[in-house]
């Protein structure tokens, strides 16, 4: 696989705005909304909120391959959203958060099943005229590519 480092889109399109309430499912929300709204690219400029369940992911092993932990954090009381970045490419966002409850801090890539407590807003920028898609390599590991 061809692995390389820089692709180059047409500027930016649409501000989004994504207003969610409790109980809202936070990355199935956003993947919803994406596709409602047809948009195969953006970036993530900020996000503020809190939960009332964390799911999420992180590395555990500085392999060829990455065995992740998988990490629920509810019951506890209140999560402030503290931030939340990264990038949608051909309509699949790839977000990582950063939280904290009175428990600890919480930093990781985002999984399914976190919901929303009070309220979330998310912000993205549409990127346009960008032909890039992810690719999974010979050890499991996703990597950006041109499509063809």
């Amino acid at each position: 696989m061809s692995s390389d480092k820089m692709f180059f889109g047409e500027g930016f399109g649409r501000a989004i705005v994504i207003n969610l309430e409790k109980g809202d499912k936070l990355l199935e929300s956003i993947r919803e909304k994406l596709k409602e709204e047809n948009i195969s690219n953006a970036v993530v400029y900020g996000a503020v909120g809190s939960m009332q369940k964390l799911v999420y992911h992180l590395p555990t092993s500085m392999g060829p391959t990455s065995n992740d932990k998988f990490i629920t954090v509810q019951n506890s009381g209140p999560i402030e959203l503290g931030a939340l970045s990264g990038n949608v490419i051909d309509g699949e966002p790839h977000l990582h958060i950063v939280a904290q409850d009175r428990e600890g801090n919480y930093i990781g890539h985002l999984e399914e099943g976190t919901e929303i407590l009070f309220l979330a807003e998310i912000v993205l920028a549409e990127i346009k005229d960008l032909n890039i898609h992810r690719v999974k390599n010979d050890h499991g590991v996703v990597y950006l590519t041109e499509k063809n």
